[in-house]
């Protein structure tokens, strides 16, 4: 079965931008359909300042044929970065909205949809580089909004010059989720994804953009940011997640 993998790994500085400049030898990888490596962000920080960058950190996007080929790849992988310390966590996505073109084709289980515990939030986007300055504008409180929700267990931004940007999200469920989305309750809430979501509909941001909703199936690894762990775990037969 298809699954796709979000992962935060430990590298010196100079591999980080030999990753976000070129990912050659993921093509060679066996059961591996798609994959980007980001530079993740502290959320939050204002766009300009040097100290929102993670230059010692590289986030990894994947999607697998299936998760035999995830372990084997983790086992064996074609870049040193990989045998870091590091963080993942295995998934598979029951809604999606929105058109980003190398995961158009990824399965959509739809069969899981009305989850009991934690699930994820993942989006990833091209962005019209005119849009720059409005984006951050709209952007950065909404990634406030996203850090501080009581309902978040790990949350994380990233990107690759110029214009991809991605953000992820677990949460204890997917109706704290969808609170935070709606901005449902002003005082835990918050309405800046409210809000950018008008203007986003106003005006789009960006020329490719995709929003998916996923149920996590294992997590492996240390988380590197500052949350608490996750205290929910996912309904017998769907895997175990925790610290």
């Amino acid at each position: 079965m298809e699954l796709l993998s979000y992962h935060l790994i430990e590298a010196p500085f100079f591999s980080v931008v030999l990753r976000l400049l070129g990912a050659g030898a993921l093509r060679e990888v066996r059961g591996l359909r798609h994959g980007e490596f980001l530079l993740p962000m502290k959320m939050g920080h204002p766009v300009s300042l040097p100290s929102r960058y993670r230059y010692d950190r590289l986030g990894f996007i994947a999607w697998w044929a299936g998760e035999e080929h995830l372990d084997a790849f983790l086992q064996q992988p074609p870049y040193a970065v990989f045998l870091r310390p590091s963080w993942h966590v295995r998934m598979r996505a029951y809604r999606r909205w929105g058109t980003y073109p190398p995961l158009d084709e990824a399965r959509i289980y739809e069969e899981l949809a009305e989850p009991e515990g934690p699930v994820i939030g993942l989006t990833l986007a091209r962005l019209r580089l005119s849009e720059t300055f409005r984006f951050a504008r709209w952007g950065k409180p909404v990634e406030v909004q996203v850090r501080d929700h009581p309902g978040v267990t790990r949350a994380t931004v990233a990107f690759r010059p110029l214009n991809t940007f991605s953000t992820f999200s677990m949460w204890r469920s997917e109706g704290d989720m969808l609170d935070m989305v709606r901005g449902r309750r002003a005082d835990i809430d918050g309405a800046p994804h409210r809000n950018a979501m008008v203007e986003r509909g106003r005006r789009p941001f960006h020329y490719a953009f995709t929003t998916m909703r996923l149920i996590p199936l294992s997590e492996h690894g240390h988380w590197p940011e500052p949350r608490g762990l996750l205290q929910r775990a996912q309904p017998p037969g769907a895997g175990e997640v925790g610290p």
